[in-house]
């Protein structure tokens, strides 16, 4: 029986932002729900887990859903899982990131999308004004949690607004990690789950010179460089991923390692997978029988389209799977169309569709 590397639970489902790009729909009938806590209970007793991922919506959005974070972060404790949340750091003062690393939280992927307060405005959905105000906050917050041991990933999502800023993004992560402060700069980038997303994306070329020299700047630093979900696959951009101890590139884990439950219960291949498509509740069976059982899983990992087939990139700890595959799923049915070529369509298109 293979052992997940990461469980990810969404606590709840309300947020603090709105955010341009966020996969998820912020209008559901369950809007307040939150995941028991049962739930998250014996999923981790059952499995045991390396790393145990805490998210929202916003899990640091207020006193009690930090209150409940603490308590679901000490069931990760009891068995010896690792604890990590996502987060905006809006509402997460040094007495809140205080306690949250006495409580035994590990690493804090924090949203930090620009420097420019008018464009956080934008990305985030803040009220126009507030920008300067809530990017001091921001910065101030997630370096708190710096102060005190917790590992801080200053992620960017890559979108076409912040794309030219990253290595400015990155120059200030360097800024920031002194006094053995363990700072990463991480590059999210926009996930093919639903066709809304392309409007946002750069275009490859873009992506492609940006990252060149951002890749380049992490190998002269010291700074760790963690880039998630590229859409541009290795076998068509192989420069980009020369090995390097300090660039870290994250895969598809997919129906491999990785596993995210909604607030509702729900199992997802992924957290940006489409919602729609669960492939199973865990207030109906165990995690283990949904995974086992799971038909689009098995499909997942089986069908191969022709250009992969002997990649040795498909499978193990890379994992390409030749881009977020599920727009091969959502167009064809299958996942044997190569997805790289579906998604520079799909953001050439939007593109042409701005300038029309």
């Amino acid at each position: 029986m293979s052992r997940f590397r990461v469980i990810e639970f969404q606590l709840l489902q309300a947020c603090n932002a709105s955010c341009v790009y966020c996969a998820y729909d912020q209008h559901l009938p369950e809007y307040n729900r939150w995941l028991p806590l049962e739930i998250v209970e014996k999923t981790l007793a059952e499995e045991k887990p390396e790393w145990v991922w805490f998210e929202g919506g916003e899990v640091t959005m207020s006193d009690r859903s930090k209150e409940y974070l603490l308590r679901a972060m000490e069931i990760g404790n009891r068995y010896g899982v690792k604890n990590r949340i996502n987060t905006n750091c809006r509402n997460l003062d040094p007495q809140w990131a205080e306690r949250l690393a006495d409580g035994g939280l590990q690493f804090a992927c924090v949203s930090f999308d620009t420097l420019e307060p008018e464009r956080l405005e934008h990305l985030r959905g803040f009220p126009k004004g507030s920008g300067a105000e809530n990017l001091e906050r921001l910065k101030a917050n997630a370096l708190s949690l710096a102060d005190r041991g917790v590992t801080v990933d200053l992620e960017a999502t890559v979108t076409r607004h912040n794309i030219h800023e990253l290595e400015a993004l990155y120059d200030y992560a360097e800024s920031v990690a002194t006094n053995g402060r363990k700072i990463i700069m991480g590059a999210q980038c926009l996930v093919a789950t639903y066709d809304e997303v392309f409007e946002l994306y750069p275009t490859m070329d873009e992506m492609n010179e940006v990252f060149t020299r951002l890749t380049e700047k992490a190998k002269n630093s010291t700074v760790p460089l963690r880039i998630c979900c590229s859409p541009l696959v290795r076998c068509k951009y192989p420069a980009l991923y020369e090995p390097h101890p300090n660039i870290i590139w994250v895969g598809c884990s997919c129906g491999f390692d990785y596993v995210h439950v909604n607030a509702t219960g729900d199992v997802l291949l992924c957290g940006f997978w489409d919602h729609t498509r669960a492939i199973g509740n865990l207030n109906d069976a165990s995690l283990r029988e949904i995974w086992e059982n799971s038909g689009l899983r098995r499909q997942a990992l089986t069908e191969t389209p022709e250009n992969c087939v002997g990649c040795r990139h498909w499978e193990g700890p890379e994992r390409c799977h030749n881009t977020c595959f599920s727009i091969a799923h959502r167009n064809t049915g299958s996942f044997d169309s190569f997805a790289y070529e579906l998604t520079g369509k799909a953001i050439a298109d939007a593109a042409n569709k701005r300038t029309s």
